[in-house]
């Protein structure tokens, strides 16, 4: 007999609202355990609200968050930082500090939660950048890497904590296309070497289609649709086929 998939993300009717908007509407899903889970849809649609409401950076109006079987709704900021240390967080624009060498960043959330010498610690530096293909770049400086460089040095300091599930926030903006190949492929590779859970957030079609094993469309905070990239690709939804095909004319309006 097969094993049934194991969720280690559930999002129950989750609303989010700022004033008299709903960012996010009604919003139920799940994410399966060493899965990629795309979101897509358009800027606004409330996806980066999306990965915020994961990490519990800020609360929701309605709904539940369940991460690997506890409900996060309610915890107090000391019980929300043990189920964020096992959520690894790579930001749009790498967020590394501009004072720090590479291995002060990727050591920067280890150093303080840990108890290694010195030697452990430049261990375990080296191990991950090299799993990020930026060995030999320890005394550089944020300011002497390219973008793509950037990013893969964010995903190291991540990695670093050992987390179970990688939370993505346009992993591959402002990329050139090799350099985006290059995150993509980090981004299946960590699935397939290591069972890491993903949430990649993109308004990038072709980039889930090639990398995740569901998708999950929001359009005005809603979802519109979730399933395979083949389900998505061949839906007979308007505003999804809009949306894949990138083109001008359809439901959804400028």
């Amino acid at each position: 007999m097969s094993k049934v998939p194991e969720p280690i993300i559930e999002v129950n009717n989750l609303w989010y609202r700022t004033g008299d908007a709903d960012i996010l509407a009604n919003v139920s899903f799940e994410v399966q355990r060493g899965e990629i889970f795309g979101v897509m849809g358009m800027s606004g649609a409330g996806k980066t609200t999306l990965l915020r409401l994961l990490m519990r950076l800020v609360d929701p109006d309605e709904g539940d968050i369940i991460i690997a079987g506890e409900s996060i709704m309610g915890l107090s900021e000391t019980q929300l930082s043990r189920i964020r240390a096992n959520i690894g967080m790579c930001f749009q624009y790498s967020a590394l500090f501009d004072s720090m060498t590479v291995a002060e960043n990727v050591a920067f959330g280890l150093r303080r939660g840990s108890k290694l010498s010195e030697e452990e610690l430049r261990r375990k530096i080296a191990e991950h950048l090299e799993i990020v293909g930026m060995h030999d770049t320890e005394e550089k400086m944020p300011s002497e890497l390219s973008g793509g460089m950037r990013k893969r040095v964010g995903i190291a300091r991540a990695l670093i904590l050992n987390p179970d599930i990688m939370l993505y926030d346009e992993p591959t903006a402002g990329l050139d296309p090799i350099m985006a190949s290059v995150i993509d492929n980090l981004i299946v590779r960590l699935r397939d070497e290591f069972g890491m859970t993903s949430v990649v957030v993109t308004h990038e079609v072709d980039e889930l289609m090639s990398i995740s094993d569901r998708i999950m469309m929001l359009y005005q905070g809603r979802i519109t649709a979730c399933g395979s990239p083949a389900a998505l690709q061949q839906s007979d939804n308007p505003y999804v086929q809009q949306f894949v095909h990138g083109t001008a004319h359809g439901p959804i309006q400028l």
